[in-house]
């Protein structure tokens, strides 16, 4: 009775306040010898410890060992919450005002108990809210009721992760000084100028990091859009346009292929003054270390592809249709080559003999401006024997084929439930892109023997040799990407996002403690849908969503505006982004 009296008075008339206050800081719900006897002690309280802990007994005094009343109230409430809500988390975003701050009042409390169905006393009802709320402040937060989690490993996490809350809160004032300080731009010798051995550990803040980290990222962005923007303005000005500029300047020796070094030597030579490992960065869409004709200028390279295809199947070879071009094409009297023709003339001919792109819009410029090699407005023999020194890959000379899409999209669906487990299946890397390789051994693991070019093609629609989630599955990509974009402005990265907001410490979240932050931060997308489309089960109490489940979004790349990769006089493909939904 001594220690009761103690703690109520400790507790400013709460026996489980006072509990926590003296003896159980931690909420561990038991306290071991030692720290009773020096609790005792500052207390002032004389009382035989052997006694209550008994002779046999083990090191530590439970909360119902105590005060049997109070330690039978929380033992019954924490049986409750875990049946009826699967854990103090699920609790707490279900007790919640939607538009709340992230705590809750006493009466939000004790009402929203009562509400759900646990029936108790008012009075007791307010003491368990004594028990979470330590200091007397009238209002607690998730982080204050997560030591009542019944699992041992999530609630040694969540005690963990309060026994931090501290050095967060101090780090946060230590923070706003920093960004108070820079605003003032005061002079080093300044008095009230943070002093150079204080620089390294404010540095090292994590709001401080974050907010690098995001300045870092813009900073990134614009840099590669510079680049491609000058890389680009030099070969329109230069060349005129892209095939023009891989045929003289890229690959004179004809190779279809160029290394780093290529690219870096074309740009000392043409004294372009700018960041080539960022430029080949940008450019090797498929990140395979190979830069190809397709990736410096994709529209033009498509007509090629189609034109390559089209004469190897009629004529044996590009060269081989010289003959049968020349016939058709009827050129003007006055015209003495046997080797070339005027490109408006060559333009007549692929039509008369029924070239399949000569009836799209853009396709026959785009293909006679790629083969004219000094941009004379003359196509010749020689240009053709170019051509033929390629081998184009099927999916640039397949025109898209949403019927070969629907069929594929079906299977993948059968075998894995959902666009985005099929689509991680296929980026295996994490990267957001994915190759025509890596489309083709997906392809060969669900067993699609139909168009594969045809598919791909009605992904690829900007033909850059690479899809991303945003056209294999659109509504996916916007929820992620919108997603990511909050973590990235709030927490810099999904690592130290998944830290902050993991509030017992288990290293998993679960639905509540996302949807919770979510809305704190003001997200108007659905928690949901992200655990579905990753087929991630919501059983109540469970915590299922893993870092590692959403950590492929820190390697997402950063976003560059897609039609700065070819150079502007080239014609453009349509922007339409289309896929199968589930």
């Amino acid at each position: 009775q001594k220690i009761i009296a103690a703690l109520k008075l400790s507790g400013n008339g709460s026996v489980l306040r006072g509990w926590r206050r003296e003896l159980d800081g931690g909420g561990e719900l038991q306290v071991n010898f030692l720290d009773f006897c020096k609790a005792c002690k500052a207390m002032r309280v004389v009382v035989d410890a052997s006694d209550l802990f008994g002779e046999d007994s083990p090191n530590e005094l439970t909360l119902d060992n105590l005060a049997r009343k109070e330690g039978r109230l929380v033992f019954e409430f924490r049986k409750w919450m875990t049946e009826k809500f699967g854990g103090p988390g699920e609790m707490f975003a279900q007790l919640e005002r939607p538009e709340g701050d992230g705590r809750m009042t006493r009466k939000e409390f004790v009402d929203g108990l009562a509400r759900s169905g646990f029936e108790r006393e008012p009075e007791l009802l307010a003491e368990l809210f004594n028990l979470l709320d330590l200091n007397e402040i009238g209002t607690v937060a998730m982080e204050d009721i997560m030591f009542l989690e019944m699992d041992p490993k999530i609630r040694r996490g969540a005690i963990h992760k309060v026994k931090q809350r501290a050095k967060i809160e101090h780090d946060h004032l230590l923070t706003n000084l920093y960004f108070e300080m820079k605003k003032l731009e005061l002079p080093h010798g300044h008095r009230l100028a943070p002093r150079g051995w204080h620089a390294p550990s404010l540095e090292r803040l994590p709001e401080v990091v974050i907010e690098k980290r995001v300045k870092w990222k813009k900073q990134e962005v614009q840099r590669r859009q510079e680049v491609v923007a000058a890389f680009n303005e030099y070969i329109v000005k230069k060349y005129g346009n892209g095939v023009r500029a891989w045929r003289r300047g890229l690959d004179p020796n004809a190779t279809f292929r160029l290394q780093r070094g290529d690219l870096r030597k074309f740009c000392r030579r043409a004294n372009m003054d700018i960041g080539t490992s960022l430029l080949w960065n940008v450019l090797d869409h498929d990140d395979d270390g190979i830069l190809r004709m397709e990736e410096i200028s994709p529209t033009a390279a498509a007509s090629l592809a189609r034109f390559w295809r089209w004469a190897r199947d009629r004529f044996g070879s590009c060269a081989g249709s010289w003959d049968q071009l020349k016939a058709a094409a009827k050129p003007p009297a006055n015209w003495a080559s046997r080797k070339s023709l005027p490109a408006a003339t060559f333009m007549r001919a692929i039509k008369n003999l029924e070239w399949p792109g000569s009836s799209e819009q853009g396709a026959g410029p785009a293909l006679v401006a790629a083969l004219d090699l000094n941009g004379c407005g003359i196509v010749s023999l020689s240009d053709l024997e170019w051509l033929d020194l390629w081998t184009a890959p099927e999916w640039l000379y397949t025109p898209p084929d949403a019927e070969a899409w629907r069929e594929l999209a079906q299977l993948l669906i059968q075998q894995f439930g959902k666009p985005l487990k099929a689509w991680r299946e296929l980026d295996q890397d994490g990267s957001n892109t994915a190759s025509w390789s890596e489309f083709m051994a997906l392809c060969d693991k669900v067993g699609f023997t139909g168009c594969r070019g045809g598919a791909w093609r009605f992904l690829d629609q900007r033909i850059d040799g690479v899809i991303s989630l945003h056209e294999w599955h659109p509504p996916s990509a916007r929820l992620l990407q919108s997603f990511k974009d909050l973590m990235d402005r709030n927490y810099g990265c999904m690592r130290f996002a998944f830290r902050m907001i993991d509030t017992d410490g288990s290293g998993n979240l679960s639905y509540s403690e996302l949807r919770r932050a979510c809305r704190r931060l003001k997200w108007e997308g659905d928690v949901r849908l992200i655990f579905q489309s990753l087929n991630t089960p919501m059983v109540a109490g469970e915590r299922t969503l893993l870092y590692k489940e959403l950590s492929f979004l820190d390697n997402w790349p950063l976003k560059v505006d897609p039609a700065m990769h070819e150079a502007p006089s080239s014609p453009q493909s349509g922007g339409l982004h289309r896929a199968a939904s589930s």
